[in-house]
């Protein structure tokens, strides 16, 4: 079963990776074109492009539909809450995905969650907190208190003692909203 399960996750992780490419390929046709752009065929060669980026970006942006999954997650449908703790684990990068990535935590926030996806979370935020800043870091943040455990808030406090500057303000921030939430001493 557990290796059936990691095959699911295996393909969405290679899905999510290949959208993302075949979206940033297509945002760079859109940047190549924008500098050209002018009057007569480089205008055309422009908006063909950025046409073809908005078209393709709900479908490429999240297997199934961007709009469809966030529709989904709203009302707590567990193959959609599946798939958001997916994306968040692949934690693809494209045009505008750290705001979908904000949106998701905001919305998994609000439904429950199975121990072991609390676990899988729990690593995606401490894989966050040590990774580069982005965006969406605060909102991992204020998730934390969602899957919070002893052992994740020992954790966190480690970062913020040993850790580099970055790592260590980003898990400050984990600790500051533990606090906040009232899951610290």
């Amino acid at each position: 079963m557990e290796t059936q399960c990691r095959s699911f996750l295996d393909r969405f992780m290679n899905a999510f990776e290949a959208n993302a490419a075949e979206l940033e390929k297509l945002r760079e046709r859109v940047d190549e074109t924008f500098r050209q752009r002018g009057k007569g065929p480089e205008r055309v060669a422009w908006e063909e492009a950025a046409g073809a980026f908005h078209a393709a970006y709900d479908k490429l942006a999240f297997p199934g539909g961007l709009s469809r999954e966030l529709e989904l997650l709203k009302v707590g449908d567990v193959t959609a809450i599946e798939m958001g703790i997916q994306f968040l684990e692949a934690s693809p990068w494209y045009f505008r995905s750290g705001y979908i990535k904000a949106d998701i935590l905001k919305m998994l926030r609000k439904h429950v969650l199975t121990d072991e996806q609390c676990a899988r979370m729990r690593k995606v935020v401490l894989e966050r907190v040590r990774g580069r800043a982005v965006r969406e870091t605060r909102m991992y943040a204020r998730f934390a208190p969602k899957v919070s455990t002893p052992q994740f808030e020992v954790e966190i406090r480690n970062i913020v003692e040993t850790a580099d500057r970055q790592a260590a303000r980003h898990a400050q921030w984990v600790l500051d909203c533990l606090k906040s939430a009232g899951k610290t001493p």
